[in-house]
């Protein structure tokens, strides 16, 4: 009997891990193409089914350019739109964070940070600890200019 009920909490307990174990490309397919006009919903299947076969997750977007998925994990996902553009996603517990890069060049540009729901609702700043913060700002890249001069106004 204790087998019995030792196996019926295991498999409760294994059955809710996966049902939170929400991945990145759960969320990013069900994403609405308002977020993100450059891509329709074939897409991104498209750019998910590539990779999960071993190839270049590359295709032609709504402006008739290409975009190319170039990262793809359980809980991130990173997107070059266009020359110009650069998306990264983050899974961090139920929030999404989605990183729009903004490029001139290798040296200058601007991120833009947004935060969803898994449902893509918009989120004002989220509580995220100390080590999400910090991978997000790795991830955005500020206009030199621009952050040096923050830095001179400041003092």
């Amino acid at each position: 009997m204790k087998k019995l009920i030792v196996a019926v909490l295991m498999a409760m307990t294994f059955g809710q891990a996966s049902a939170d174990g929400v991945k990145i490309r759960d969320v990013f397919r069900e994403m609405p193409d308002s977020l993100m006009p450059y891509l329709s919903l074939n897409n991104r299947l498209d750019f998910i089914d590539f990779l999960d076969s071993g190839m270049k997750a590359e295709v032609r977007n709504t402006l008739s350019g290409m975009s190319e998925m170039t990262s793809m994990a359980d809980d991130s996902l990173t997107i070059r739109m266009s020359n110009g553009l650069r998306v990264d996603m983050l899974l961090m517990d139920s929030t999404v964070v989605m990183i729009e890069t903004f490029l001139v060049d290798s040296i200058y540009g601007e991120s833009k940070v947004s935060y969803f729901t898994t449902q893509w609702k918009p989120l004002q700043q989220p509580s995220l600890s100390e080590a999400q913060k910090q991978r997000i700002s790795s991830l955005k890249l500020q206009n030199i200019v621009k952050r040096d001069d923050d830095l001179l106004n400041k003092r």
